[in-house]
């Protein structure tokens, strides 16, 4: 006489309940994982009464509303651009590629504007090449913008750095030798619209009013900080976001600005003049940090 199964363990349990709940594809490719990978069935694991469905689909539904709320929530003006089902949609089907495996909500929105640009079609038969592009663009990149803010918030700061030096730009080129540093709190972005004045005016939209229609295409460049505890996005000249990018890879200074003037085309000597002036500005903002250097 067969002896009967053993009762699933505790993990096992945890295990079939995560597959069922996470599983891409939604309640019936769930349950069809857990039995290929753990060998238990649903009615071994939920005891269902008699002539009643189980009720495992309000638990998976419910999981995936609840993280459609949250990228809903880190992610507001873009929820409002796009309007809640065509955002839901993406988010849903983004939830299912690549479900959340961090113990942390705060990195679930991480990868959410590369999925956008990935999700977006090769051809687009209504539209000119180069218009399409851009229209599909301007999505990826608000989803871009408050991706940053959120990084920015959570990112390690300046506050409780009380170690801070302040060293004249002119000194620095004129041979006395610091680093140049970017802080971890600061986040660069370049983008094909004027994003920064919409994002201002959708903020402060009122929520029964659809937003305006994207603006024209003009490249922008973007700087986000924080400092006091407070956020700030900084509009960037094109060589301030330039030298501060190359500062992310090289703290001397004079190279950062090598860097800028290739990408600009600006004159060097001109350039180190502005950052010259421009420097203090930089550290006032948090924008950057300098650290001496003692020559041996």
């Amino acid at each position: 006489m067969s002896q009967p199964a053993p009762d699933p363990s505790l993990s096992q349990l945890q295990h079939w309940f995560l597959t069922v709940m996470t599983a891409p594809g939604g309640l019936a490719r769930g349950l069809s994982l857990a039995q290929e990978h753990l060998g238990l069935e649903e009615s071994s694991v939920i005891k269902i009464t008699p002539g009643k469905q189980s009720r495992m689909h309000i638990y998976a539904n419910g999981y995936i509303l609840r993280l459609q709320e949250c990228l809903q929530a880190d992610f507001p003006v873009l929820h409002r651009l796009m309007g809640n089902e065509l955002f839901n949609f993406f988010a849903h089907n983004y939830i299912w590629r690549y479900p959340s495996r961090a113990p942390s909500l705060y990195d679930l929105g991480a990868g959410f504007a590369n999925f956008l640009l990935e999700s977006q079609p090769k051809n687009t038969e209504d539209l000119k090449a180069g218009e399409a592009d851009l229209l599909l663009q301007f999505p990826v990149e608000m989803a871009r913008l408050e991706r940053a803010f959120t990084e920015v918030i959570r990112a390690p700061g300046l506050e409780n750095n009380r170690n801070i030096k302040t060293h004249n730009a002119f000194d620095l080129l004129m041979g006395s030798h610091a680093d140049i540093h970017i802080p971890a709190c600061v986040r660069l972005l370049k983008a094909s619209f004027p994003l920064l004045k919409y994002w201002e005016q959708a903020k402060h939209a009122p929520a029964d009013q659809d937003l305006p229609a994207p603006p024209n295409p003009e490249t922008s460049h973007l700087a986000f900080t924080r400092l006091n505890y407070r956020v700030q996005l900084i509009s960037l000249l094109p060589w301030q976001y330039h030298f501060l990018q190359a500062a992310y890879h090289n703290p001397d200074l004079h190279q950062c600005a090598v860097d800028a003037s290739k990408e600009t085309g600006l004159d060097l000597h001109a350039l180190l003049a502005d950052i010259c002036l421009w420097q203090p500005q930089a550290q006032a903002l948090g924008l950057l940090t300098t650290e001496e250097v003692t020559l041996t």
